[in-house]
């Protein structure tokens, strides 16, 4: 063969793959199963049927990247979802493998409680499985260039050598077929490990919660009632980041030896908060803290057979608020303890003749039921990480 011949095959077959790359995955959805038998909207007919009408929605958002087949011949990738209980939720995996050798696979997950597949979330899954199709063929495209072509031995002419006659062909022997374990013999694909975490936000990413607070204060004992407001950001579906705005008033009173004193204390709360939920939806216990800034002011009157006497305190302190609680969604129940640590600015005047009042502590527990008032962003909103590749 001409050196020139040569080169220009050995250029064909090198810029071939990236000639390939440039055209559109196509994508199938192969078939879907389900383990779930309490939820007749997920059953496997009614899976792969969403699962086409989203990749049929998200194809058309990115024409140049991949395409819906419409035979399994005609596909790059072909997909199988797998639909099973993980706890009270769903967990969602497909599978994604090339039709065309080197053979790769990927995988997607995803958990969700509620069993409806919304156009939404069909479509955003369906961009999902396209982008990890696209670059699973990528992948199989690049590691096909790079596998090495038989090199061509050039032979310089010779006389014709005398042909024996080849042996008769014998019929292969086939070794006995290794045991494959039951999940690849069921499922047909290799084994994938642990699928990366690929979840649907269960709750909105910014919720604003308004509640009602009771206010316990010590020494003398002061019952109250105030206003709580809770702006938070939903960093996960766990983890709450925001600001608690609370205002409380306190009043009692005590008598006895001859004496009776009379109480008030007003109380003005400006912390950061970060919580911790047990769970991603349902009823969720959690755990908060929050610490800021404190306002506080009260005033404690005593009078009786002895004398009079006034003591007045007020000032600007510092403190944390450790929290419990429960969340049932669109309310709340929990207890919170406010201890302060210092003070930044302190006034007092004490005032008596005979009688020194009792002074109201700076610290009380405070019981608190909240209603959640407003909630910004989607819910069932894929979260995902980038797709592992085998």
């Amino acid at each position: 063969m001409h050196r020139g011949t040569r080169a220009s095959i050995a250029l064909a077959a090198a810029l071939f793959p990236f000639c390939v790359f440039a055209a559109p995955v196509s994508v199938q959805v192969s078939r879907c199963e389900s383990s779930v038998t309490d939820a007749p909207q997920l059953t496997p007919e009614r899976l792969q049927a969403r699962t086409t009408f989203g990749l049929g929605k998200a194809a058309p958002l990115a024409p140049d990247k991949a395409t819906v087949a419409t035979t399994a011949d005609s596909a790059d990738v072909l997909v199988v979802g797998k639909l099973s209980h993980k706890g009270p939720k769903f967990r969602l995996v497909y599978l994604l493998q090339s039709r065309q050798d080197p053979t790769l696979h990927t995988q997607l997950a995803y958990e969700f409680a509620n069993p409806r597949l919304s156009d939404k979330g069909a479509t955003s899954m369906g961009q999902d499985i396209l982008k990890a199709a696209s670059a699973l063929e990528e992948k199989r495209l690049a590691q096909a260039a790079a596998i090495p072509a038989a090199p061509t031995v050039s032979t310089a002419p010779s006389p014709a050598p005398t042909v024996a006659a080849a042996p008769e062909p014998k019929a292969p022997v086939l070794a006995a077929a290794a045991p494959v374990p039951s999940s690849e013999a069921q499922d047909g694909y290799a084994p994938y490990g642990e699928e990366p975490a690929l979840k649907l936000r269960q709750q909105p990413v910014v919720v604003i919660h308004l509640g009602l607070a009771g206010l316990m204060g010590t020494g003398p004992t002061t019952y109250g009632g105030g206003l709580i407001l809770e702006p938070k950001w939903n960093i996960t579906d766990k983890i709450a980041a925001g600001v608690r705005l609370e205002v409380g008033i306190a009043g009692g009173g005590s008598a006895g030896n001859g004496s009776a004193t009379v109480s008030t204390a007003v109380a003005v709360a400006s912390l950061l908060k970060g919580e911790y939920l047990f769970r991603d939806s349902g009823v969720r216990p959690f755990l908060g803290l929050g610490a800021g800034v404190y306002t506080l002011a009260n005033q404690s009157v005593a009078a009786g057979n002895g004398g009079a006497g006034v003591a007045q305190s007020g000032g600007r302190f510092f403190g944390v608020a450790p929290q419990a609680g429960i969340d049932f969604g669109g309310i709340r129940l929990a207890a919170s303890y406010n201890h302060i640590l210092g003070a930044d600015i302190v006034v007092e005047q004490n005032v008596n003749a005979g009688i020194e009042p009792e002074r109201i502590k700076r610290n009380y527990f405070l019981l608190e039921l909240s209603f959640r008032i407003a909630k910004f962003g989607r819910v069932n909103k894929p979260m995902p990480m980038p797709a592992e590749q085998y």
